[in-house]
């Protein structure tokens, strides 16, 4: 096998990380990750949604991997009497980790308009003195502070914010001399950088299709254009370390159940197979609140065997890390998986 240009594959990811994609939009990245792929010899597709899929031309895959585009976020649904915008999320994630993110709020176009930070309704000690202990943790009590000297509506009108802006989370992503990779978003901006640091490897995509969904936070990951033809997925996704789970910090997780119920054994054994075959640290694990791509196809009754390798994080939906060690391991996965073809 050949090795994996660690380097790259953390600079793609960096990449990745200061581009905008909650789910639906996730334009941004389509237009960065297309001529990657091309550049590795592939035709590129999109569908109506938004999503990106990628082959060789001319194939006729009966397999696919896919990596979602999308990420959490945010949408403005009013102002509020103090000046502060009040929001909702877009995808689970809990309010808790909202407050004190860096955010960018988008205008009716889609386009940048203002920067600014997400608050608990009390957020000043010197103000609300213990109050500010005992107020509940809710998107209900959560609030954006613009950072705009006149949040006046006539004023948030004329620069486009207002209820339906997009608000995207600002991923604050920091490399430590450890090999760690903290940040917002490596679900699943890190499984995508793994895919091109395969395909950097010589990965031989023949009889595989490259999808890349823009909807899976929302639990609308795959849809039959992009697997139409295809037997077997390997879903790429973030394995959510803490009590009770075997994740594999340093390696792959190979996920045998989900909250939908089991990963398809074969699909799943072939994934063990090969981490044996070719010495790539991994774990079994069961994760029993998690939905990946597959699920909505295979909900939606497609004949599929569904397969889920993880990279190892902490702090799933909210301050995530990673360790490249884990990244290294899950490309090296799907460098074999790519050129098994029994």
């Amino acid at each position: 096998m050949s090795p994996i240009d660690t380097d790259a594959l953390v600079a793609d990811l960096l990449a990745m990380l200061a581009i905008p994609s909650p789910s639906l939009h996730a334009q941004q990245m389509v237009v960065w990750l297309a001529p990657r792929l091309e550049a590795a010899g592939l035709e590129v597709a999109t569908t109506a949604r938004g999503d990106l899929y990628a082959q060789r031309q001319g194939d006729s895959p009966l397999r696919a991997i896919t990596a979602h585009l999308d990420t959490l976020g945010a949408m403005v649904v009013r102002q509020r009497n103090d000046g502060r915008l009040a929001i909702r999320p877009i995808g689970t994630w809990n309010a808790r980790f909202a407050s004190g993110a860096r955010v960018r709020v988008h205008d009716y176009d889609g386009n940048f308009a203002a920067s600014g930070t997400l608050l608990p309704e009390k957020a000043s000690g010197h103000v609300f003195n213990e109050a500010v202990d005992a107020q509940t943790s809710s998107w209900e009590h959560t609030a954006l502070r613009l950072d705009l000297l006149n949040v006046s509506s006539q004023a948030l009108e004329a620069l486009g914010i207002g209820v339906g802006s997009l608000v995207s989370i600002d991923s604050q992503p920091v490399v430590t001399e450890t090999g760690f990779i903290n940040a917002r978003h490596l679900d699943n901006k890190a499984a995508i950088a793994c895919v091109l640091a395969a395909l950097r490897a010589g990965a031989d995509l023949t009889g595989t299709r490259l999808v890349f969904s823009c909807a899976e936070e929302l639990g609308v990951g795959m849809n039959e254009p992009l697997l139409a033809g295809v037997e077997e997925v390997l879903n790429l996704d973030i394995a959510a370390q803490g009590e009770g789970q075997q994740v594999c910090s340093d390696g792959v997780t190979i996920a045998f159940m989900n909250s939908q119920g089991p990963l398809h054994p074969v699909a799943s054994r072939r994934l063990v197979a090969l981490c044996q075959q070719h010495a790539i640290p991994f774990t079994r694990d069961c994760f029993p609140f998690y939905y990946c791509d597959g699920d909505s196809a295979s909900q939606a009754g497609m004949d599929l065997r569904n397969a889920l390798a993880c990279f190892g994080a902490d702090a799933s939906h909210g301050w995530e890390r990673v360790h490249c060690d884990s990244l290294v391991a899950l490309t090296q996965l799907v460098v074999a998986w790519l050129d098994d073809q029994e």
